[in-house]
């Protein structure tokens, strides 16, 4: 008596091909490898210093200029404007021994504490140095 087999000719068992799958796999590699971007951008890399980390300075007669967290320019105390920066330091400053100092909360704009330092920088201002505050 012969076998009879038990998936009939109608129910045969499907495969799946997955070399279509693959081939896309390896296409999309391709396109992500051949756009990456491999250049290293140029730029500045400057390393703000920690607010914890701060050391009180000794001098009496220097010149402090404080950027608040809303961009805010302060000179002793008192609002002052960006384009009057420079006059002021200029004013202050009666000799290159007097330091500059720029307190800049951490949250200030960068753009805004390179806007101060460039106007101290054209005020006369030699000895410049910077701070955060919390």
């Amino acid at each position: 008596m012969a076998k009879r087999s038990i998936l009939s000719e109608d129910e045969q068992q499907t495969e799946i091909d997955l070399s279509p799958m693959i081939d896309c796999i390896f296409i999309l590699l391709i396109f992500f490898i051949v756009t990456t971007v491999f250049v290293e951008e140029k730029g500045l890399e400057v390393y703000k210093p920690d607010a914890a980390a701060s050391v009180a300075l000794d001098v009496d007669d220097d010149i402090t200029l404080e950027i608040t967290a809303s961009n805010v320019v302060m000179l002793e105390g008192e609002e002052i404007r960006m384009a009057d920066v420079t006059a002021r330091v200029r004013a202050t400053v009666r000799d290159d021994d007097i330091p500059v100092i720029i307190r800049a909360h951490e949250k200030a704009k960068h753009g805004i504490f390179v806007s101060v330092w460039d106007a101290a920088a054209r005020g006369g201002a030699k000895n410049m140095s910077f701070s955060t505050i919390n």
